[in-house]
């Protein structure tokens, strides 16, 4: 019996790649808030990599280092990773993310 006959969405795989503020003491409080979020939105983290602190091409919001992050996440709703998405704009330590299908 596959997922469309049971009446639930089917899941998808969405990749991550968020540029944080580099600054120690906030790249793991807002690492742990990406993590509440997804927990709270119901989707399952799959993989994540901490890539590390790295020097940006270009000065973005100022800051010309940033700390490089990649979570795989399976979400079957994408409704709520765009409720998602909006919170993350209001986060300062986020300097930027980009959205990719797995």
């Amino acid at each position: 019996m596959d997922r469309e006959t049971t009446g639930r969405k089917k899941l998808r795989k969405y990749e991550y790649l968020y540029i944080l503020d580099p600054q120690e003491d906030t790249v793991k409080k807002t690492i742990e808030d990406v993590k509440g979020h997804y927990q709270r939105i119901g989707a399952t983290i799959i993989k994540e990599e901490e890539m590390g602190k790295r020097r940006l091409t270009f000065a973005i919001k100022k800051k010309t280092d940033g700390f490089y992050y990649l979570t795989q996440i399976e979400i079957d709703d994408i409704a709520k990773l765009r409720e998602f998405e909006r919170e993350l704009k209001l986060n300062s330590n986020v300097i930027r993310y980009i959205r990719t299908r797995a």
